[in-house]
Order: structure tokens, then C-alpha cells, then sequence
């Protein structure tokens, strides 16, 4: 298992840098085929973008990919958002956590495929409104352990008038703050899987820095064109182990 979890690693980094996910799309459904519960596998995919998050933050800062001045905000609200949704996985049974998986990605695909990579309307910068919206994902973000850019992209394009690239850089930063409010909450509940995560975060920065680097090389409309295809991949792989289980 665990040359599985260190390839899965080096995959699920890749992507994340790439795509700007925290990685939970990827690891959550791969973890479930692998034998792993629903709950420990958010645990660990909490914990492997803890690390991959930072590495990926520390990237795009060197580049000067956005500023963090005024995107911090959509972390502090993340930050809350996703102590509470940490708290649900407690909670909840895990039909209900592995439909509403399914119902996220289902989301994000649709908005993508409607939106256009490039801003139709001047980007919006409002410190409490990023606060808001980052405590409402980061919900989602603790309960499904999916770190929360995998609906922070799509809102940014969609809704606030980031380009593309910009959004899903913006989105992995988001993942720092809710990954470690997310991975402090799960492991005070009990329900982290150390030796796993830990195998998956540290073979996640190799792929961390080669998805990084792709994603400064490929033209924008490719990217949306990867990208939506990423996540109809992601739904038909989480569909299809509902639906036979």
C-alpha cells in the first residue's frame, strides 16, 4: 500500500498543481477503490493538501501570480467554514457525504463548461464578500475534504471576474487555510490516518512543482477545455461507485 499512496501522491500533486484543486476530487474516489472508508479518506486527503497547499502557495507567490493582500480574505472565512464542516463529517452518515461529493462535482462541471476563460466583467474586490464566500466553501471543504477550490474556481470565473489561470491559483491558496483548519479539526475527532497521509503529502510535491510548471506553459482555452474534462472524469468515476454500491 504504500507504493500505491506514494504514486497516487506524486499523481494527485500534479493535478493539483495544475488544475488548482486541493486534490480531495482525485483522492477521495482512488482512496475508496483502495479500500479505505469514507471518513478516513477525506482524513487523508486533508492532510496531503496541508503540505501540498503551502508548497504550491510558496510557488505562486515566487511567480507573482496574484496578491495576497486582499485574497487572504476568502482564507479567514474558510478557515471558520471549514471547523464547521470538520464537525459534520462527525455527524453525518457516509451516503450523505459521498451524494453530496457528487453533487459538488456535478456543480463545478456545469459552471465551467458555461464559463468563459476569459473575464466578460471587471474583476470584483470585496473584502467581506471573499470572507463570506470563503466561510461557505470551506463548509463544504471540512465536511468533503476536498479543500474547497474545486467551487472556488468556478465562482471566481463565473461570478467575481477572475481570469482563469488566476482563479484556480487563487483557489489552491484558498485550500492552505481550510486544509489546515480542516486537518486540525478531523485529527482532534480522531479521524486521520497518519502514516498514510503523511506517505501521500510528501510524494505530492514532486508532482506539486511539475503541475505548477504545465500550468504557466498551456494556452488558456486548452486549459478550460482539460479542466472540464478533468472534472466530467471525476463525476463518472464517483457516479459509477454509488451507483454499483
Amino acid at each position: 500500500m504504500i507504493i500505491e499512496l506514494a504514486i497516487l501522491g506524486v499523481g494527485v500533486g500534479a493535478l493539483s498543481g495544475f488544475f488548482g484543486i486541493g486534490g480531495g476530487t482525485v483522492t477521495v474516489p482512488i482512496l475508496l477503490y483502495l479500500g479505505f472508508g469514507i471518513k478516513e479518506a477525506i482524513g487523508i486527503s486533508v492532510m496531503q493538501m496541508v503540505v501540498g497547499s503551502l508548497m504550491a502557495a510558496w510557488i505562486h507567490h515566487k511567480k507573482q501570480t496574484y496578491s495576497v493582500g486582499e485574497i487572504q480574505y476568502f482564507g479567514y472565512g474558510g478557515i471558520f467554514g471549514a471547523i464547521l464542516g470538520g464537525i459534520l463529517v462527525k455527524l453525518l452518515h457516509e451516503s450523505i457525504l459521498e451524494w453530496l461529493f457528487l453533487g459538488i462535482v456535478a456543480f463545478t462541471l456545469g459552471r465551467l463548461a458555461l464559463s468563459s476563460p476569459v473575464p466578460t466583467r471587471p474583476e470584483v474586490v470585496n473584502r467581506p464578500l471573499y470572507t463570506a464566500i470563503g466561510g461557505g466553501i470551506g463548509i463544504f471543504s471540512g465536511m468533503l475534504g476536498v479543500g474547497g477550490s474545486i467551487l472556488m474556481t468556478p465562482v471566481l470565473v463565473s461570478f467575481m471576474g477572475f481570469p482563469l489561470k488566476k482563479a484556480s491559483a487563487v483557489g489552491l491558496f484558498f485550500v492552505m487555510f481550510t486544509s489546515v483548519s480542516a486537518f486540525i479539526t478531523l485529527s482532534w475527532l480522531g479521524l486521520v490516518n497518519y502514516q498514510a497521509g503523511m506517505i501521500m503529502a510528501l510524494s505530492s510535491i514532486i508532482g506539486i512543482i511539475g503541475g505548477i510548471w504545465l500550468l504557466n506553459k498551456i494556452q488558456v482555452n486548452h486549459y478550460k477545455s482539460v479542466l472540464v474534462v478533468f472534472y466530467i472524469i471525476i463525476f463518472v468515476i464517483t457516479a459509477y461507485k454509488l451507483i454499483v454500491e
